[in-house]
């Protein structure tokens, strides 16, 4: 009998042989069978197991294992022998030091650890030890990390209040790219042992990737009713509700933070940038200047609270205020064109196209310098269109040309249209047609030749000649025809060609988006809603399909409180559009809210200074609240704005305001 059995014999020498052996022959999970040992084997495999247990606490690792061995041969039907060798030698492996000796003694442990399994199949402490085991060994045998899966899987069907197990499990389900069973096994987890935080943030993250939104709100709310404290959950959430287009709930959730939550400026950013994509851009400015006045001394954390304050200004359409501040944020981002993008917009808001045009060349012109050709064209582009809203048709022709010949298609044809864009506007449609012919052939240069030719020289053969491309087995070539007669105002001649891709392509967004507007622009409303809402489930972030379905749900006094939803989904998405800002300004006029209706006009007037039917609008509602005077003018600022349209509409509405004969 070895020093550490004789130590052990003599500290418990009132502890009954019998009481040893039940130890012996049952571990801390189920029983197991009664030992058919002989006693004399049974007591000193006692004594063995005794001493080894104490050599390992003690550190003597080699008489440990050699009391492990002796007891095992002396009681072959214990389990429990089995389960404390086999976790002494995964400590031993663990400290190894050679990955040999590692491997070697982990080898080792899942064989005894196998053994127990065998002799213990439903005990839950053997179970627990293998799956350790075999975790250890995962990293030199993936076949181990299988056989560790199976068994945490067996102490959870025994104990499914195991948060270690569980735990363990999700993270493996994980890693292995399998979410939806990681989320199964958190869920039952959490539904057992409530308030288990860890197991929670794991089962949001298992519900994301398996794309099940709605229920990773619903766990994040779990969460927040526990532990309203719990920031990055409420985080989590209010970005789930803002992405599924509901403003309202994410402003909610944010709003409910307790105190202290508040004072993180994460918090804080959040609650500005959702009520900025909501429109509530007074609350947003608000929430902002406390913050970009504390951080001003420090440029990095100062960066992004600067440049939401500015997109809250430009979507507000304070152009003189919004330019200094986006002056700021670009001289850190020099070279963001989505910045130079934002600023040159907002230029032209204030009738300076010129400006804009000249800081979107030094741009390109810095870009290309450095060799970053494909932006450069991208800022080229931009500029050209600022150029050609202003009517400066010679300089679009100039910037333009080089680009006609760029390898990227969307390069070339959009510097194609814009060209031809040019040319039409010196009313030069011979020079473009000429242009078109010089250019190689592709889908969109044949529709635009089409189309130039029915606005110019022959009208019936241009028609003629894009109703037979909008037929045309080619997809691309006949979405291209389809959109040129969308231009042309020609809906009717696009809905069979469309009615016709769609049923080929039911999935493509683009094609189902236009037949829908075709259907609504010919008067067929109920097909147009339809085909519309379509869109909007193969696309929920179709933006233009949200706004196009609010408005025609506005315009025709219907479905208002829908509309308003709607058009809100879409200025989240493009918070500065002003066409959409004034489909939801529209909506509430609809409804009776002129105040409202007063305030998002006005703002959409600022976002698109030059929209006809926007001042048409703003005139209608400062009419319904008695503003003869303003009514007036904007009116007539929609009356110079258009020259057909509503013309005749607009003057009656002038002539019943007891105006003069308008302008």
């Amino acid at each position: 009998m070895g020093r550490a059995a004789i130590l052990f014999a003599v500290t418990l020498p009132s502890l009954s042989i019998a009481v040893l052996s039940l130890a012996l022959a049952a571990t801390a999970g189920e029983p197991l069978p009664p030992p058919a040992e002989p006693a004399e084997d049974r007591t000193e495999a006692l004594l063995q197991f005794a001493a080894a247990k104490l050599a390992a606490v003690e550190g003597d690792l080699a008489s440990a294992l050699a009391g492990y061995r002796e007891a095992e041969e002396r009681a072959p039907q214990s389990a429990y022998v089995r389960l404390e060798h086999a976790r002494l030698l995964e400590r031993i492996g663990q400290g190894a030091r050679s990955p040999r000796q590692r491997q070697e003694y982990l080898t080792e442990a899942a064989e005894k650890i196998g053994a127990a399994r065998r002799l213990a199949p439903d005990n839950v402490d053997v179970l627990r030890a293998a799956s350790s085991i075999y975790l250890e060994q995962a990293s030199e045998d993936p076949e181990a990390l299988a056989a560790a899966k199976e068994v945490l899987e067996g102490v959870l069907q025994r104990d499914p209040a195991d948060v270690g197990s569980a735990v363990t499990l999700g993270r493996l389900y994980l890693e292995d790219r399998q979410p939806a069973q990681a989320a199964e096994v958190l869920r039952e987890l959490v539904r057992h042992v409530p308030q288990q935080r860890m197991a929670y943030a794991l089962l949001v993250e298992a519900l994301l990737r398996a794309e099940r939104p709605a229920e990773a709100e619903s766990a994040l709310g779990e969460i927040l009713a526990f532990d309203a404290g719990a920031l990055e959950a409420r985080l989590t959430l209010a970005d789930l509700q803002n992405k599924r287009g509901d403003l309202a709930a994410a402003t909610a959730t944010l709003r409910a933070a307790p105190g202290a939550s508040r004072e993180d400026l994460r918090w804080s950013r959040q609650l500005a940038w959702t009520l900025y994509q909501a429109g509530d851009l007074a609350a947003a400015q608000s929430t902002l200047a406390p913050l970009v006045a504390a951080d001003a001394a420090d440029a990095a954390a100062n960066q992004g609270l600067v440049l939401l304050q500015a997109l809250v200004l430009a979507a507000d359409g304070r152009n003189a205020e919004a330019l200094p501040v986006l002056a700021k944020v670009r001289e850190a981002e020099p070279e963001d064109i989505g910045l130079a993008f934002t600023a040159s917009r907002v230029l032209e808001r204030e009738g300076r196209h010129q400006e804009a045009a000249e800081m979107l060349g030094e741009l390109a012109a810095k870009l290309a310098d450095k060799g970053k050709d494909q932006p450069a064209r991208e800022v080229r582009l931009e500029q050209a269109q600022v150029l050609l809203a202003g009517s400066r048709w010679q300089a679009v022709r100039e910037i333009v040309t080089p680009l006609l010949t760029a390898e990227e298609d969307g390069v070339r044809h959009q510097a194609m249209l814009l060209a031809t864009d040019a040319l039409l506007g010196e009313e030069k449609a011979a020079e473009a047609l000429a242009l078109l012919d010089s250019i190689p052939s592709s889908p969109v240069a044949l529709a635009r030749r089409a189309e130039v030719a029915a606005r110019s020289a022959d009208p019936d053969e241009g028609v003629r000649r894009l109703t037979e491309l909008a037929a045309s087995s080619d997809p691309q070539q006949a979405l291209a025809a389809v959109q040129a007669l969308h231009r042309l105002e020609r809906y009717a001649d696009s809905i069979a060609p469309l009615v016709r891709i769609t049923t080929e392509r039911p999935d493509h967004a683009v094609a189902v988006f236009l037949l829908g507007a075709a259907y609504e622009r010919s008067g067929r409303r109920d097909l147009a809603e339809t085909t519309l809402r379509r869109t909007i489930e193969l696309a929920p972030e179709f933006h233009a399909a949200l706004n196009y379905l609010g408005y025609t749900f506005a315009d025709g006094g219907y479905n208002l409180e829908e509309a308003v939803q709607l058009v809100r989904r879409a200025i989240a998405l493009d918070p500065d559009n002003g066409a959409y800002v004034d489909s939801l300004g529209w909506a509430f006029f609809r409804q009776g809210k002129n105040e409202e209706a007063q305030l998002l006009l006005e703002r959409a007037a600022r976002l698109e200074p030059e929209d006809a039917v926007l001042h048409e609008h703003l005139g209608d509602v400062y009419a319904a609240l008695g503003h003869k005077a303003r009514a007036r003018e904007a009116y007539q600022r929609a009356l110079d704005l258009d020259d057909e349209g509503n013309r005749d509409q607009v003057k009656q509405k002038l002539l019943e305001l007891g105006s003069s004969t308008p302008r």
